[in-house]
């Protein structure tokens, strides 16, 4: 469809009047309902409230009034609060650049009034009463007197009602009514000081009482389920501090709506702090799952401008790598802090007769002894997460390479001096390491179950070990932390491994070679139509070369090819340690299992194999005697 041309229309240049310059900076400040509450609650929050209320009628386009205990404002100032570029938050260009508060553009009430019908009643605590002042398309009434409690009430009615053509931009009363709890979520996730209420169309969706504890406001706001199962950060940077919760590995979700950064208390939206928090959990959950995580940064105002996005919901850093090193360094440092081992969840019988999870914290007790046998029964029987086919072993002792292996005894999963994991008081919430130093009292009593999993005896209680993934984590980390102090060695294989591949998949392997050189993986063109893998490092002596060429393969077809070169080795020395682990199914000897338990003291992240499953869950002595009805 072609589209006829519209005459210019030529004006001569004249000052806009301020009802269009309101309705045009309302265009960029006031993009929905939503923007109308974040301005209105930031105020508030400004102005020193301990308790805000929120009160919404048809998703906002009908009306929105926040209410405030705060400091309230005098005749003159509310006289001016629908100016524009009228605040009391800055004076000269120095405090633009070291801003201390929520808002400081001045433009917010100017805005919301050029589009809307709004009413301001107000009162300081010094003052016997309120005033009452009305505007609407930017023409501002005379104050009155009025009854009023302290602080400020604003009302905003009939939204957009002057500008028709954005008012039908709006959304259905549910989806603006979603923006505006989002906004007051967050607000009330950076304050939990401040008690908030919301309420939509006569009904009290939100309740949030204040409290000294961020993390009860956390799973109050969020996700009840997040009790006991968040952690605190507190890390110092050289030029920033990192406080705020994040969560156990287990509570990982699928979306990243449980991800929120603030900075100096204004909610930010960052993709490096994203990102960080994401690498952070690299290997301790699955790829396409996103961590839970509140996180707090706390910066001096000159080291970053906030005034580069109208809603002030964007930043710009003066060191624009500052952001992702300093979330990165805080999360990883919690994260190898803490053993992160899984608590079982023990099932137990319902009325009904179906089987119901209870968690650790609350475990329900049955209803007889051979019933709780029953149950221990029923999880030790219960099949691999991820069933794989046997397949020869690879041993951790020294052994001679097969006719398809190295020329070289595979190498040894020997032990080394491990550090202590210190227990929590009572089991309930995970424990920190505690110093390399610290002895560690080993695990002497273990049995091997199935040929699947191992169970051993700790100071906590019962330890239950997946060992495909629980070596797939040991072999993970021996590599990386080899690959990371120069290319590994490579040993030839006696035959080598042919793996058909188009030009494509060829090509696409091309791309990788100096990543696979650097792991010790040689693999060379055999002829037009295949590959052949000649060499691989000894740890991976044992590794089923032709899964492993085939996977990476797939991989490569479907992977961006952008990829970054750290992604890429996380990948291969992931795919690599899978194929290369023991499997369910092997039968280990006595030795192997007392390899596997001290190296998971040994390594890192032990709690989870490189694709974020579980490798270990616990019984804790808390759980086994309510079970056993000890207490």
């Amino acid at each position: 469809m072609q589209v006829a041309d519209t005459p210019v229309v030529r004006r001569p240049i004249a000052i806009l009047p301020d009802s269009l310059i309101n309705k045009i900076a309302a265009g960029e400040v006031v993009e929905r309902p939503a923007s109308v509450i974040k301005e209105l609650v930031e105020n508030s929050i400004d102005a020193g409230a301990t308790r805000i209320s929120v009160v919404i009628e048809n998703g906002g386009r009908t009306m929105m009034r926040v209410t405030d205990n705060g400091c309230g404002m005098a005749d003159a100032d509310a006289r001016l609060a629908f100016a524009r570029h009228a605040t009391s938050k800055i004076g000269d260009v120095g405090d633009l650049f070291s801003i201390q508060t929520l808002g400081f553009r001045g433009e917010a009430l100017a805005s919301v009034a050029g589009v809307s019908h709004a009413t301001l009643i107000t009162r300081r605590p010094a003052d016997s009463g309120g005033i009452r002042l009305e505007a609407s398309e930017s023409v501002v009434g005379e104050p009155t007197p009025c009854a009023a409690a302290v602080g400020t009430t604003i009302e905003v009615r009939d939204l957009f009602y002057c500008v028709p053509a954005r008012r039908k931009f709006l959304r259905s009363d549910s989806t603006e009514f979603g923006h505006i709890h989002d906004m007051v979520l967050r607000s009330a996730l950076a304050f939990p000081e401040i008690a908030f209420t919301l309420e939509h169309n006569g009904r009290k969706v939100l309740e949030l009482p204040p409290t000294a504890d961020a993390a009860e406001r956390i799973a109050a706001a969020l996700d009840k389920d997040l009790r006991g199962r968040l952690m605190a950060i507190d890390h110092e940077g050289d030029t920033a501090r990192v406080t705020g919760f994040i969560g156990l590995p287990e509570v990982a979700r699928g979306t990243n709506r449980h991800q929120f950064i603030f900075l100096n208390g204004r909610y930010i939206r960052d993709r490096s702090m994203l990102h960080a928090m994401k690498e952070a959990y690299r290997g301790l959950i699955d790829p396409h799952q996103h961590p839970v995580g509140i996180i707090y940064v706390h910066m001096d105002p000159a080291a970053f401008d906030v005034n580069v996005h109208p809603q002030k919901i964007e930043v710009r850093f003066r060191d624009a790598n500052t952001p992702f090193r300093l979330v990165l360094g805080a999360l990883r440092q919690k994260l190898l802090q803490t053993d992160l081992t899984r608590p079982a969840v023990i099932a137990t019988r319902q009325d009904d007769g179906g089987v119901s999870p209870v968690r650790p914290s609350a475990p329900a007790q049955p209803n007889s002894l051979d019933e709780t046998r029953q149950v221990l029964a029923e999880f030790f029987r219960q099949p691999p997460i991820e069933p794989q086919p046997a397949l020869p072993i690879h041993r951790m002792e020294n052994n001679a390479a097969n006719s398809t292996g190295a020329a070289g005894a595979v190498h040894p999963l020997t032990a080394r001096p491990a550090e202590k994991i210190s227990t929590a008081p009572d089991g309930d919430g995970p424990a920190e390491r505690a110093s390399p130093q610290t002895p560690l009292r080993p695990m002497t009593k273990f049995v091997q179950l199935h040929n699947r999993y191992i169970a051993a005896e700790d100071d906590q209680g019962i330890v239950l070990i997946d060992q495909h993934a629980l070596h797939e984590r040991i072999l993970y980390e021996e590599l990386l932390g080899r690959v990371r102090g120069g290319p590994l060695e490579s040993q030839r294989l006696l035959l080598p491994v042919i793996v058909e591949a188009n030009e494509r998949q060829t090509s696409n392997l091309d791309r990788v070679r100096p990543t696979l050189e650097k792991i010790g993986i040689e693999i060379n063109r055999f002829d037009a139509q295949s590959l052949a893998v000649q060499g691989l490092p000894p740890l991976l002596a044992r590794l089923d070369a032709y899964a492993f060429i085939r996977s990476l393969l797939d991989y490569l077809d479907e992977a961006d090819r952008t990829i970054g070169d750290e992604e890429l080795l996380h990948e291969i020395l992931d795919m690599a340690s899978c194929k290369a682990a023991i499997k369910a199914g092997d039968a280990l000897t006595t030795a192997e299992i007392e390899a596997l338990l001290v190296r998971r003291e040994e390594i890192d992240r032990s709690s989870n194999c490189p694709h974020g499953r579980p490798t270990t869950i616990r019984l804790n002595f808390a759980q086994l005697e309510k079970q056993f009805k000890r207490r």
